[in-house]
């Protein structure tokens, strides 16, 4: 989800999760139910992504925190270091964002 959130447009990263039951969908209202009430979050940091992380567990039991962090601050640079261009609109998110 927070790789999703960096790179894909709005109408690509839903959460379905938020459709109402027995409520008949078209694209444009299952798109406005499922992002506009948060379905997406603010790409993070990397330093507030170090910081979530480190409230979560690996399934596997292996402690992967520095290859994980390393990882994403890596992708965040090379991704933010070449954007020209960020549209993060109708996302419903307000200045603490």
């Amino acid at each position: 989800n927070a790789w999703a959130s960096l790179t894909k447009r709005r109408e690509l990263s839903l959460d379905l999760g938020l459709m109402r039951d027995g409520e008949e969908y078209d694209f444009l209202s299952l798109i406005f139910d499922c992002i506009q009430h948060g379905g997406r979050r603010p790409p993070l940091l990397p330093s507030q992504f170090a910081a979530e992380l480190e409230t979560k567990s690996f399934t596997n039991g292996k402690e992967d925190y520095p290859l994980v962090k390393g990882l994403y601050k890596d992708a965040f640079e090379e991704r933010f270091g070449k954007a020209t261009k960020l549209i993060y609109g109708m996302l419903g998110w307000g200045d603490a964002e």
